[in-house]
Parts: C-alpha cells; sequence; structure tokens
C-alpha cells in the first residue's frame, strides 16, 4: 500500500482549510454602528475604540441612543395620547431603553466577550474539530441573523410607509380647508418628542428623515447585540457537539494513529483494500506491532487531550455566563413586556382593519418573538449538548483501555452529567421552559389589559 493511499484510509476528519470569522459580520455592524471596533479573534488586537474611532463612538452614542432614545421615551407622557397610539409607542420604548443595559455590557465588557470569541475561533483549533459541522453552524446563524434583521427591516419600513400614507391623507385634507381654517395636526410615522416645530413641509421631511434614521440605527443596535448574543451560544453548542465527537473517536483515532506510524517496510502492515474501513484489522495489527504499555501512553495522549478540550470549553460557557448574566436578565424583562404590549397592539389594529399598521405590528411582534426564541432556544441546546457528553463517554469503547484511563473518562462524565447552564444573573435559566413562562406571562398580562380597555369602552 503507498503513502498516499494509506494516508487517505487513516483520515478521520475534513483537512480543509478551517473556517475563519464566524462573526465577521456582526463585528462589521458593531464597527459601523459606534459600538466598538471590534477585532477578529487571530488579530490578537483588544483594543475597541482605537485613536478618532472613539469620538465616532461617542458622538454616535450620544446623537442615536441617549438623543433618539430618549425623546422616544418622553413621547408616550406628554400630552394626551389615545391607547392605541400610547401602547404602539410603549411598545419600542421598552425595547430600546432596556437595550441600555446590553449597551453597557458591550462598551464595558468587550474584552471578555472578545475572550470568548477568541476560544471559540482560535484556543479549540488546538484539539479535535470538525470543520464541516462549523460551517453548518456558520450558515446557521446567518440565517437566523437575516431572518431577525428582515422582520426588523419589514418593521421598520411599514411604519414609515404608515407615516407617508397618514401624511397623503393629510395633505388632500388641508388642500380642502381655506386659509381661516385651523390646519389638524401633522403626526410623524413613529411617536417621539420632537422639541422643535415640524408641522412646515421643510421641517416635516427633515424630521421625517432623521426618526426613520434613528429607528434603523436604533433597530440594528438590537438586531446586531441579540443576533451575535445568539451566533456565541450556537457555537459553544456546536463545539460540544464536536466533543462528543472527539471522546467517540479517541479510541479508533489512537488505533489509527499508532498504525500509520508503522514503518511500510514491514509484512504485518499490508491491508487488503476491502478491508480498509475495518477498524478491527488496524487494531489488530497495531497491538500485534506495539505493547500494551505503548497503547497506553497513545491512548491517555489523546484523552488527555479530550480532558483538556472539555475544561476550555466548560470555562468558556461559564465565563460568558458571568459577563452576560444581566444582559439575559434584561432580554427576559424587555421581551416579557414588549411582546405583552404588541399582543394588544396586534388585537386592535386587527379588530379595526388597519392593514398597513396590522403589518408592522405582526413584524414587530415576530421580530420580539425571534429575540427572545435565539436566546432561549439555543441555551437550551447548548445545555442539551454538554450532557450528552456522558453519553459520548459510554459509548467510547472505554471496555477496552486500561483502568487508570478509565478513571479520567469517569471524571469527564460525572463533570458532564452537572447541567451547564445560562442563567439571567440568577432569576432565572435560560432555555425551552423560560420561553414558555415568558409567553405565558406575556398572554396573562395581554389578556388584564384586553379586558380593561373593553371595560373602558
Amino acid at each position: 500500500m503507498s503513502p498516499e493511499t494509506k494516508s487517505s484510509v487513516i483520515s478521520d476528519m475534513d483537512q480543509s482549510e478551517r473556517p475563519r470569522h464566524y462573526f465577521g459580520f456582526h463585528f462589521l455592524l458593531m464597527r459601523v454602528l459606534g459600538l466598538g471596533w471590534w477585532h477578529h479573534p487571530e488579530e490578537g488586537d483588544n483594543r475597541n475604540f482605537p485613536g478618532l474611532y472613539l469620538y465616532y463612538a461617542i458622538t454616535t452614542g450620544l446623537v442615536w441612543v441617549v438623543g433618539f432614545v430618549g425623546l422616544e421615551t418622553i413621547d408616550p407622557f406628554i400630552g394626551e395620547r389615545d391607547l392605541d397610539q400610547f401602547m404602539f409607542s410603549l411598545s419600542f420604548v421598552i425595547t430600546h431603553d432596556l437595550t441600555m443595559i446590553k449597551l453597557y455590557l458591550f462598551f464595558f465588557r468587550n474584552v471578555d466577550l472578545q475572550d470568548v470569541a477568541r476560544i471559540l475561533e482560535v484556543d479549540l483549533q488546538s484539539f479535535y474539530q470538525n470543520h464541516e459541522k462549523t460551517r453548518a453552524t456558520i450558515r446557521m446563524t446567518r440565517i437566523l441573523t437575516g431572518s431577525f434583521i428582515f422582520f426588523g427591516w419589514v418593521t421598520i419600513g411599514n411604519a414609515s410607509l404608515y407615516g407617508a400614507v397618514q401624511d397623503i391623507k393629510w395633505r388632500k385634507e388641508v388642500a380642502l380647508l381655506n386659509d381661516s381654517s385651523s390646519f389638524p395636526f401633522r403626526s410623524l410615522p413613529q411617536p417621539i418628542y420632537i422639541p422643535w416645530n415640524y408641522q412646515q413641509d421643510t421641517p416635516y421631511i427633515i424630521t421625517f428623515a432623521l426618526e426613520t434614521v434613528g429607528l434603523l440605527w436604533t433597530g440594528h443596535i438590537v438586531m446586531g447585540i441579540d443576533t451575535l448574543i445568539g451566533a456565541i451560544i450556537l457555537h459553544m453548542s456546536s463545539q460540544f457537539s464536536v466533543f462528543q465527537e472527539a471522546v467517540l473517536t479517541a479510541y479508533d483515532r489512537t488505533i489509527r494513529q499508532l498504525y500509520e506510524r508503522i514503518p511500510l517496510d514491514l509484512e504485518v502492515n499490508q491491508i487488503d483494500s476491502k478491508d480498509a474501513k475495518d477498524l478491527d484489522k488496524y487494531e489488530e495489527i497495531v497491538k500485534e506491532t506495539y505493547s500494551e504499555e505503548e497503547i497506553g501512553k497513545a491512548l491517555e495522549t489523546i484523552l488527555r487531550d479530550c480532558f483538556r478540550q472539555h475544561q476550555l470549553l466548560i470555562s468558556c460557557v461559564q465565563k460568558f455566563g458571568r459577563t452576560y448574566a444581566y444582559g439575559f436578565m434584561t432580554q427576559l424583562l424587555s421581551s416579557m413586556a414588549a411582546i405583552c404590549v404588541v399582543m394588544v397592539q396586534v388585537s386592535q389594529d386587527a379588530s379595526s382593519f388597519k392593514s398597513v399598521r396590522l403589518v408592522t405590528s405582526l413584524s414587530f411582534f415576530v421580530a420580539m418573538t425571534l429575540q427572545l426564541v435565539l436566546q432561549c432556544f439555543t441555551a437550551n441546546e447548548l445545555t442539551i449538548q454538554a450532557g450528552r457528553v456522558a453519553n459520548a463517554v459510554m459509548e467510547s469503547k472505554w471496555e477496552r483501555m486500561p483502568v487508570r484511563l478509565r478513571r479520567m473518562l469517569l471524571l469527564m462524565m460525572i463533570r458532564a452529567q452537572r447541567p451547564l447552564v445560562l442563567s439571567a444573573a440568577g432569576f432565572a435559566n435560560m432555555d425551552n421552559a423560560c420561553f414558555l413562562a415568558i409567553m405565558k406571562a406575556a398572554y396573562s398580562y395581554y389578556a388584564v389589559l384586553s379586558q380593561k380597555q373593553d371595560s373602558t369602552h
């Protein structure tokens, strides 16, 4: 058998170039939005606000985050508002205001978040990897990000469209009035407190444009942060799935590596092509060539790598959980309140047949639900994949290993049986049960608000 044929036979993973820039799109979006000049992990640079970029970040933060969100927050409580308009405005206010806590984490804990990204994208490459599975995870994160951003665009686009339609109606109504008549109030697409007079055409167009840009800017901040967090969790989950493969194939990889070291001129090294995939054949030849001590040492090397990989993964999840715990708590609070409010808005728009507003409300409802799903379901999958390591140990051909190595596997299995969860600052675990509880609570609040609204009519 030629060396080329032998190498192809014993190859146990995709040897193509590893995928890079897992979070490339998110890092680019963060830079544009002024949330930091996030570096790719292999660059080895954690400077998040270098040079003039610091002033760009401060300017955009003051204008679009502090300024726009501040005016948006004031609006529902200034003047008289009907319930329909108040609820629609409040849903945006809740989402954007609570996002400020996430912004604090991204501004001041960015080094910790970049350390997590470095572990996933760089440090774990020192151990067993499945590049095809990593590429599939990257594709999945892009699909989820694209879906979230799509519904965000639909929400903001329909709000602007609704505002444009309302302004056309306003123009037609004004055209029928004479100069002595008092003109009706000219409203903007999204209710927001504006400290200047914008009723004339030129100020109105400028204000309309500023509001649209503000909604897009703050909306992309929300979408960028939440999809990046979801992507990080998905990659951690995927790495636990890859680690299961590492444990399951540990014995077979050891045998193959030992077989690969056998000199080609030895007679025992000949295997028919029809038996090339029969691992028992390799094992038989390896045991004829090497002593039990040599095989045990090779196994110990592979298992020690597995043990270190497991510990690195656990420390990565724990570090991320500590860093973003209050971000998860913010997510639960904002999602429960916003979903409840937007459910009221959807029911009102559906009953009054406001088609454009209904599309906006439904899109916002889907976006808010996806926002919660993205983090709860991915965190739940992470817990499941981390727990499945124990099953992988049980199926790892441990019975063929020396007793001293079985103890190492036992320690790994015991640790895997302890649930690895992401917590919302200790108040709740991020999982499917948490998602259902939030949706039930939101529906309960919606039912109370709907009954109160019906009683007022």
